[in-house]
């Protein structure tokens, strides 16, 4: 009881994990949200709904990653406050040219072919403006991380976690456009409500790009260089089941595929930004104390591998029950997906935030590298699962294996960087998984 109050007393006493706990809290209520509405979502929208929901928001995340240049990140490694509204303002004017090049592009689409269906030219054209305003949400939110604005952070994502759950809600009336319509809206209602509070978001200034912004767009080139490709490579490598699951094993599997891993993503999303928001900022700043850095990463790891070890492997052994009870018989597969999916999104948690490690250390090749070869290993294993095992589950557990030697692979990775010896963690996780795990497994074989 004693070290428990200690551990308490420690937690209280960090500005570090008091930055994580008060950005956690924040965000934590922002992704109840969206699981909420969930429980009315899966009433109004079918899954084809959500397939295609998903398969076009896939499209205009993809087109976000380009569209800034990547020097979104760059926010978080400039220390002048004047070199961050020079970075924002010059990653404003790529991202407005990028998405009005592609508007053109769709209008001209949907020009010649004509014979289209509404919803689907509506969501075609809604591509760029999601594109757009979700990026310029990103550039907010790292400008937020880099001064330490941690509350202003959480507050800007319950906003735009209820402005999504109430606009798909309420668009229920037009399914094949709802979703993503209601999403998009967020995106953009967000940003302009913080455009107006924030000096170094207002606008995008001048027209042409200024000395001082072309100066430091040189100076982080080697985001747009090797960052922007290695997100796409990463983005891909982690969407391809919504590109592949539709041609091998119908729409209805990718709508069953999609619901279950957009709402597992949750938790692993919150805790990627509240922990890897303000684990780059600290480490950002003890980038030349490599002792305290290796301190601080071991005993982070420690404190996400208690948290997330039960309810992961909750998850693994009774997800099938807990999809059908929260959301109905008709969700059950998802359940199942999403026990097979469990192992690998354990190590995207663990290996998510410290892998901003990367960013700390510009070491962007790298990362460029590892993402190219993630994609080619996943897309194997699919193509595979779809051609010859012909099995939805044992497909999706492939694709699961893969990401989890990957991020497992990351993660120590990101311990090396950030020099922290392995083989104590090593014993840590055995140690863990004998307490924690296997009763769980030993409970699920005797019921």
């Amino acid at each position: 009881m004693q070290q428990l109050r200690d551990s308490f007393r420690e937690l209280a006493n960090s500005e570090f994990y008091r930055n994580i706990a008060g950005l956690f809290s924040g965000i934590f209520a922002a992704r109840l949200i969206p699981a909420l509405f969930a429980l009315v979502i899966a009433r109004l929208y079918a899954p084809e709904h959500f397939g295609d929901f998903v398969l076009f928001l896939t499209i205009a995340s993809f087109l976000s990653i380009v569209a800034t240049g990547g020097y979104e990140r760059a926010l978080l490694l400039a220390s002048d406050e004047q070199d961050k509204s020079h970075i924002f303002s010059f990653a404003m004017k790529v991202n407005l040219t990028v998405n009005m090049v592609v508007m053109v592009t769709m209008l001209i689409l949907v020009w010649v072919n004509s014979d289209w269906q509404t919803g689907r030219m509506v969501n075609l054209l809604l591509i760029p403006f999601y594109s757009f305003f979700f990026g310029s949400v990103q550039l907010i939110r790292n400008l937020l991380i880099s001064t330490k604005s941690f509350k202003k952070l959480s507050a800007l994502e319950f906003l735009r976690a209820i402005l999504g759950g109430v606009a798909q809600t309420a668009f229920f009336v037009w399914p094949e456009t709802g979703l993503f319509l209601g999403i998009t809206l967020s995106q953009a209602v967000t940003y302009f409500y913080y455009a107006l509070k924030l000096p170094a978001a207002a606008g995008i200034g001048v027209p042409r790009f200024r000395e001082a912004e072309i100066r430091l767009a040189k100076r982080y080139v080697n985001f747009p260089k090797f960052s922007v490709p290695s997100e796409m490579f990463n983005f891909l490598s982690s969407q391809l089941p919504v590109f592949m699951i539709k041609p091998f094993f119908g729409e209805v599997m990718l709508g069953l595929y999609s619901f279950s891993h957009r709402y597992l993503s949750i938790p692993v999303q919150l805790t990627s930004i509240s922990i890897g928001s303000v684990y780059v900022q600290k480490a950002q700043s003890l980038k030349n104390d490599p002792s305290t850095l290796s301190a601080l990463t071991t005993d982070l790891f420690r404190k996400q591998f208690r948290l997330a070890l039960v309810p992961f492997t909750i998850l693994t052994l009774w997800g099938e029950e807990i999809f059908t009870f929260l959301f109905g018989t008709e969700w059950a597969f998802s359940g199942h997906l999403a026990q097979i999916m469990a192992p690998w999104l354990f190590a995207v948690y663990i290996g998510s935030p410290l892998s901003t490690i990367l960013v700390v250390r510009e070491k962007q090749r790298i990362s460029m590298i590892y993402n190219i070869t993630l994609l080619a290993a996943r897309a194997m294993v699919l193509i595979a699962g779809g051609l010859w095992l012909k099995d939805i589950s044992l497909t999706i557990g492939l694709f699961s294996a893969t990401g989890f030697l990957f991020f497992t692979g990351l993660t120590l990775y990101s311990f090396r960087l950030a020099h922290v010896p392995w083989i104590p963690l090593f014993r840590f996780v055995i140690i863990h998984m004998v307490l924690m795990v296997v009763p769980l497994l030993l409970l699920k074989l005797w019921l």
